[in-house]
């Protein structure tokens, strides 16, 4: 690196190829978990190209039980679309961002509209690729990314279900709590480490499951709408509160978490290759 951060970096040892690390599975012995971990710089050409193989396995898998990284990305952000989308009818409806001045536009009716407009347009092949700012521009700037086929889909309830297989509860309850005022009056307790009880015995949560009270949390009313979500919801059998939740909170930190992961996947990628280079390894001669 030539760069005064590159040279500072280096310094550090940040880029040394000699603490580079894989590190494996953790496993239980006895009561505890242990790691086993090697460094790049000691594998075998093989075993280099083994760990950069499961890399790639990670990231690009297309096992719908064991989903790739960038597969798990792309499937969030479906489903961060499909909810604004049927935010966006009801937003039609008059039903979300309730406006007294504006006249609602029923489904059905709406739908009609869009395939006018498809039949005028009959060169138009793929409306897909025709954002909804083309035919109007007078919508919120949170709908700027759907496009017509998907808004008429809306219209026509068939965004298909809600898969919350990835939000477990867990995942849901890490996000932290943080009570509204409202809430704080609803929930008795005279101080916050009551009130987490209260809210944790009347979300029926276990236990042994830690609830921590978070500025960057969701508040009661959000989270039990998480919890009480079923496996699988049509979008258009969702309350507003838990498409807002999910678009606005819920799945934009689970996408930061999936972030991260291809991030780390694609560091070791790099890692490898810099191990490789270094030892004149060519890794496509150890990788089927």
């Amino acid at each position: 690196m030539n760069t005064v951060l590159g040279d500072a970096l280096q310094k550090a040892g940040v880029n040394e190829s000699s603490n580079f690390v894989w590190k494996g599975e953790k496993r239980k012995e006895g009561d505890k978990y242990v790691q086993d971990s090697k460094r790049f710089v000691d594998m075998t050409p093989e075993e280099l190209a083994k760990c950069y193989k499961h890399c790639d396995i990670m990231l690009w898998n297309d096992d719908p039980k064991h989903l790739g990284r960038y597969n798990v990305l792309e499937e969030v952000l479906e489903q961060i679309n499909c909810c604004n989308v049927e935010l966006l009818v009801r937003y039609y409806e008059n039903s979300y961002m309730h406006d007294d001045t504006r006249k609602p536009i029923k489904r059905y009716a709406l739908s009609l509209d869009l395939r006018k407009l498809m039949y005028n347009n009959e060169e138009i092949q793929d409306w897909t690729k025709v954002p909804i700012t083309r035919i109007t521009d007078d919508l919120p700037s949170e709908f700027d990314t759907i496009n017509v086929a998907d808004l008429l889909k809306g219209c026509n309830s068939i965004l298909g279900a809600f898969d919350k297989e990835r939000l477990t509860m867990t995942f849901i309850t890490k996000m932290g709590l943080w009570f509204t005022k409202a809430e704080e009056n609803e929930l008795k307790g005279a101080s916050n480490v009551e009130r987490l009880k209260i809210a944790k015995d009347k979300l029926h949560l276990p236990s042994k499951l830690v609830l921590r009270l978070s500025e960057k949390g969701l508040s009661y009313k959000e989270m039990r709408a998480m919890l009480i979500l079923p496996r699988k919801q049509k979008y258009s059998d969702m309350t507003t509160e838990q498409l807002i939740t999910l678009r606005n909170k819920v799945l934009l930190r689970y996408q930061m978490e999936v972030d991260s992961h291809i991030y780390n996947w694609k560091r070791l990628q790099r890692q490898i290759k810099q191990v490789a280079k270094e030892k004149g390894i060519n890794l496509n001669d150890y990788i089927d």
